[in-house]
């Protein structure tokens, strides 16, 4: 009888995450993939059942990978192993072969003794509710011992050929140069593939894909991690320069003016890319109230929702929606792509607006003046982050009307001063927020009304404007 029971903490919202050897065991790894099969297995009415799996290039990747495929196998689960990839290589091979199942073995940007799962069932995300119930099954426990069959797969060209479709007639990029910086992680081997088809001056960095991450850890978001690439850009006078996170499926932007491009940002300059303004653009709840702005100038509409890559790819499909962004870096083309978080495509219809003359500075210009911090983290335990937002939302209804509310993912707040976002995390001990004023001074008001509001809870703000 296969039966067990995970460390609770490693079933998470979006995916399935854990420490190697203290929370997350190579033991785990065969359970996940056995009730993980069984579950598609039933989603399936039991006909044949094809499941793909990837693996990120940590150090406990393979390992992990040979227990999950042994699960599935056990399951009576066909297995397509497409090896070592960026997780949108996953997705890319679950919609091309129109899997049933699909499963990366990543620990995304955690430090390099994390790692975990990401999955999917028919193209759609496998998170919340479906991995709390695939803890519960594997507590019930199976008799079915099977064996399916395991084959290895390469879909380097294809992917390649589709993601290269907006460049397909690029003419104005040859005298561009580009830097990009893998960081060590999963997207080394393609990156180092597709630049010698795009028409750039490219330099690579960091494309030995080593889990011990040995010059810096692969996070965009976090510009500690992009001290080199800011070097080369400046050394060789380049354009623009990409990083990536470890497995690929958030991006930072820095221009040539040094500057990191905040994800709601990068997000607002690519939704230009949408011809179709038929279905709402999608932001995430972080994102700024300027960026709302500017597209609904443009006559798009907008929706504000939960952050949260599931959260997004759930709300597109269900919306029609061709477009989505957050401010982490996940970005999503619905239009002629497949509606998933892919970094390294979002980065060639990046490159496919300024082939197109969109002019970035001018964009920019757009957001100089704002008034607004970055994420901030506010340490706070897993069982007090979600009373605190529920004892401040009750303070925010006193106060506001609801017109100016929004409680999608924790509390946000529009008024025409400007607005501010507090909420709890779902992937860490922390309460997440954001101010942004549209006056120097309205910033620090709303910055004293949001430390209030904190401190009514006995936890404060802590943090200096840089403004």
């Amino acid at each position: 009888m296969y039966k067990h029971n995970f460390h609770p903490s490693i079933l998470r919202e979006y995916d399935i995450r854990g420490i190697i050897n203290e929370t997350l065991f190579e033991k785990d790894a065969f359970m996940i993939g056995y009730f993980f099969g069984l579950i598609c297995k039933e989603k399936n009415l039991n006909n044949e059942t094809n499941i793909v799996i990837s693996m990120d290039g940590r150090l406990s990747s393979p390992d992990l990978k040979k227990q999950t495929i042994s699960g599935l196998s056990k399951s009576g689960c066909n297995v397509i192993d497409l090896g070592l990839n960026p997780t949108p290589i996953l997705y890319f091979g679950s919609h091309n072969l129109n899997a049933d199942g699909a499963i990366q073995i990543t620990g995304s940007h955690n430090p390099k003794n994390y790692n975990g799962f990401k999955m999917m069932i028919k193209n759609e995300p496998f998170f919340g509710k479906d991995i709390q119930n695939l803890g519960i099954k594997a507590k019930s426990g199976s008799n079915i011992n099977m064996n399916g069959s395991i084959e290895s797969l390469d879909l380097d060209e294809k992917y390649l050929e589709k993601i290269l479709m907006p460049l397909a007639n690029a003419k104005n990029l040859k005298d561009k140069k580009i830097i990009w910086d893998c960081g060590n992680g999963a997207t080394g081997d393609i990156i180092n593939k597709m630049v010698k088809l795009i028409p750039c001056e490219n330099t690579v960095l960091y494309s030995e894909i080593d889990g011990n991450f040995p010059n810096h850890h692969p996070d965009p978001s976090n510009e500690n991690n992009l001290v080199k690439l800011k070097q080369e850009v400046k050394r060789q006078n380049a354009d623009f320069g990409f990083a990536f996170d470890g497995d690929g499926d958030r991006v930072g932007v820095v221009n040539n003016k040094l500057e990191l491009i905040a994800g709601d940002i990068l997000t607002t300059f690519l939704a230009q890319s949408i011809s179709e303004k038929k279905y709402p653009i999608i932001l995430d709840v972080k994102s700024s109230q300027k960026c709302k702005q500017f597209l609904e100038n443009l006559d798009y509409e907008v929706l504000i929702w939960k952050t949260g890559h599931s959260h997004i790819k759930t709300k597109m499909k269900k919306i029609k929606s061709q477009f989505a962004g957050e401010m982490s870096g996940h970005i999503f083309f619905g239009d002629t792509y497949y509606g998933y978080d892919d970094a390294i495509y979002s980065s060639m219809r990046f490159l496919a607006l300024i082939e197109e003359n969109y002019k970035l500075d001018e964009f920019l210009n757009y957001f100089k003046n704002n008034f607004s911090t970055p994420e901030i983290k506010i340490k706070c335990s897993d069982d007090k982050k979600f009373s605190v937002i529920e004892n401040l939302k009750l303070k925010i209804q006193d106060k506001y009307a609801t017109k100016y509310c929004n409680f999608i993912d924790g509390i946000r707040v529009d008024l025409d001063v400007g607005w501010f976002l507090i909420r709890a995390s779902n992937t860490e001990n922390s309460l997440i927020l954001r101010i942004d004023g549209n006056t120097k001074e309205n910033f620090v008001n709303l910055s004293k009304e949001v430390d209030a509001l904190l401190k009514s809870e006995k936890l404060s703000l802590n943090y200096i404007s840089q403004v």
